[in-house]
C-alpha cells in the first residue's frame, strides 16, 4: 500500500471562508484504490506556502501528493508553478492524459494548467479545484499510477530499510534547544563536531527521530522546529525505532551502529511534554555510535547495511 497526501490549494477555503469538498472527494477516491491517505491540508494560493507545504509533504516519505485547485487561469493560480519549482522531473504524460480526458467531457478541458513531476521518491499530481472535474481526472490516470511509483520507488519498499535526511541540528551548549545548520561531520567513537553532546554521551553519539513522530503532534503544536526534540539528525522514510539494536546503518557518509531506543525525558518532562501532554522521543527516538567519519546533510539517504 502506498502513502498520499491531499492538498487543496484555496484561498477561501484554508481561510474557513468556503468548505473544502474537493479534497474530501479526492481523498476517498484514493483511500477507495487502496492508498494510504496520511495527510489532508489546506493552503491559500501563495507560490511560497504551496511550495514549502509540498518540500514537507515529500520530505515525510509521502508515495503520492496530490493537489487540488489552483490550475487555472486566474492571477493568484499559481500550483503548477509550485509544483514545477519544486520538481526535479516533470511527467507530462499523466496531465495531457488527464487533459485529454477531461475534454471529452468539456471543451474548457484545454484552459487547465495542471502539471505532474517527480521529488525524490513522491509523485505530484495537479488536479482542478472543482469535486467533479478533479475525481473525474483523477480516476482517468489512477490506474497507471500504482506502476510509476513501483518504478520510482524500486529498490526502496524492502522492508523499510531506505530513508532520508531531512535536516541536522546542533547546540554548541548543553541545555540549548539544538539549530537546525546546512551539514555536519560525523566522527568515529565521538558523535558530531561541534555539538556539545560529542565525545560526552558514550554509546548515545548522535540522536535520530523520524518526521513521522513528529507530525504526529502538530495539531497540537503546529509551529514545531526542526531541533525541538534535542534531536540531531530529523529522518523521514524509515522507521528506525523498529530496528533491532546493533543494526548497521549508512548516514550520508558515515557509518553509525544503532545503540539505544529511547530515552527518559527530564523529572519535570520536557517542554514539548508539558505543552501537548506527549513526547515521542521516548518511544521513538533513536541513538547511534558512529563507527566511520563522514559528512552529513539534507537529503542524504539513510540505509540499513
Amino acid at each position: 500500500m502506498y502513502t498520499a497526501a491531499v492538498i487543496t490549494v484555496s484561498d477561501k477555503a484554508s481561510s474557513g471562508l468556503r468548505t473544502d469538498e474537493s479534497g474530501p472527494a479526492v481523498a476517498a477516491l484514493l483511500t477507495n484504490a487502496g492508498y494510504d491517505v496520511v495527510l489532508q491540508e489546506t493552503v491559500p494560493d501563495e507560490q511560497a506556502q504551496i511550495e514549502a507545504l509540498l518540500i514537507r509533504t515529500s520530505d515525510q516519505g509521502i508515495s503520492l501528493i496530490v493537489t487540488t485547485g489552483g490550475t487555472g487561469f486566474a492571477p493568484r493560480d499559481v500550483t503548477p508553478e509550485a509544483t514545477t519549482a519544486v520538481c526535479s522531473r516533470m511527467t507530462p504524460g499523466i496531465a495531457e492524459a488527464m487533459r485529454a480526458e477531461s475534454l471529452k467531457i468539456t471543451p474548457r478541458a484545454i484552459l487547465s494548467r495542471g502539471v505532474c513531476g517527480i521529488r525524490a521518491q513522491s509523485l505530484i499530481v495537479n488536479l482542478p479545484g472543482s469535486p467533479k472535474a478533479a475525481t473525474e481526472n483523477l480516476a482517468s490516470v489512477l490506474p497507471s499510477l500504482g506502476h510509476g511509483l513501483d518504478v520510482l520507488t524500486e529498490g526502496s519498499r524492502e522492508c523499510g530499510t531506505v530513508g532520508r535526511v531531512v535536516s541536522v541540528h546542533i547546540s554548541p551548549r548543553k541545555g540549548e534547544q539544538k539549530q537546525i545548520v546546512e551539514s555536519v561531520i560525523l566522527r568515529a567513537g565521538h558523535g558530531i563536531e561541534g555539538d556539545a553532546h560529542g565525545g560526552t554521551s558514550g554509546h548515545r553519539q548522535v540522536s535520530l527521530l523520524g518526521v513521522e513522530s513528529v507530525d504526529t503532534l502538530r495539531d497540537r503544536l503546529p509551529d514545531i522546529a526542526p531541533g525541538a526534540f534535542a534531536e540531531n539528525i530529523l529522518t523521514a522514510g524509515i522507521h528506525l525505532a523498529s530496528l533491532p539494536i546493533g543494526t548497521k546503518l549508512q548516514i550520508g557518509e558515515a557509518q553509525c551502529v544503532l545503540s539505544q531506543i529511547g530515552k527518559d525525558c527530564h523529572d519535570t518532562g520536557c517542554a514539548i511534554r508539558r505543552a501537548t501532554g506527549d513526547c515521542v522521543m521516548p518511544r521513538e527516538g533513536v541513538f547511534v555510535e558512529v563507527l566511520t567519519d563522514g559528512a552529513v546533510q539534507a537529503g542524504d539517504e539513510i540505509r540499513v547495511l
